[in-house]
């Protein structure tokens, strides 16, 4: 008798300790996966500015290419399009090498990974007696027993399943690999697409820089018009410096853009 007894207290002990688990688990999962929401939130917000960015560079090069087609070189209107094109830059880079990160989520524990754990298995350990008390005090009927036995035989399975496959160390490095190729390729598809911005601003200050200097020519006799034409080149070269600063910015990502 004593010896049923005592299997029978080990037996609720394992199943306290096995639903203390998964409660952890889960715990774990639900702040995964508000990191995870953070972190998309924040790309959302990085590719919405950069699709503005994109946008004000097609409206400029489409005016700088009206430019170019009549002949015309108005100094103060080449100065307006390189300062729209110097902000266009700054839009489209944001935060780029900052080093920003997701936002903490609320209840996280930063200073110690470790520490919002043991909270959590503290919070499960709390619940675990009331439990067993209650397996031990309430009294049952043969058919809640075969019912108890049941789901508990169904809880066994499930949280069986799911230590497998945390155990299983080949598809958790599996998993793990494909995770890390899939980030790989994004970011380098995030990098090409820098690049490329990155290249058509420069070839646009350039475009205005040669239209300034058409107008420095042309209002060689008139001191005004020279002094808008020179700030017509001072702001492409400020564009083409933004460029610079960027593309430096981005390479700590793996960008490489020389101007």
């Amino acid at each position: 008798m004593t010896t049923v007894l005592a299997e029978s207290r080990a037996q609720r002990e394992k199943q306290v300790q096995e639903r203390a688990e998964a409660k952890l688990r889960a715990a774990r999962s639900a702040v995964e996966t508000l990191k995870q929401s953070a972190s998309a939130a924040a790309d959302d917000a990085k590719a919405q500015r950069k699709a503005a960015a994109k946008q004000k560079v097609e409206q400029l090069k489409a005016r700088i290419r009206m430019l170019q087609m009549s002949g015309s070189a108005d100094p103060k209107l080449l100065a307006q399009l390189a300062r729209e094109l110097k902000a266009a830059v700054k839009m489209y880079g944001g935060d780029a090498g900052g080093g920003v990160g997701p936002a903490p989520v609320q209840g996280e524990a930063t200073s110690n990974p470790a520490g919002s754990d043991a909270s959590a298995e503290v919070a499960v350990s709390e619940d675990a007696p009331s439990t067993e008390t209650a397996t031990e005090t309430t009294p049952t009927t043969e058919g809640q027993k075969e019912r108890g036995s049941d789901e508990t035989g169904a809880e066994n399975e499930k949280s069986g399943e799911g230590a497998k496959a945390d155990a299983n160390p080949y598809r958790r490095m599996a998993e793990e690999a494909q995770a890390r190729i899939a980030e790989q390729a994004r970011r380098g598809a995030a990098q090409q697409e820098d690049r490329d911005f990155l290249r058509e601003v420069r070839d646009l200050a350039n475009q205005i820089k040669a239209l300034a200097k058409r107008a420095q020519q042309q209002a060689s006799s008139n001191p005004a018009q020279t002094r808008q034409a020179d700030e017509a080149d001072q702001a492409a070269a400020e564009a083409l410096r933004a460029v610079e600063s960027a593309g430096r910015e981005l390479g700590a990502a793996g960008v490489s853009l020389s101007v």
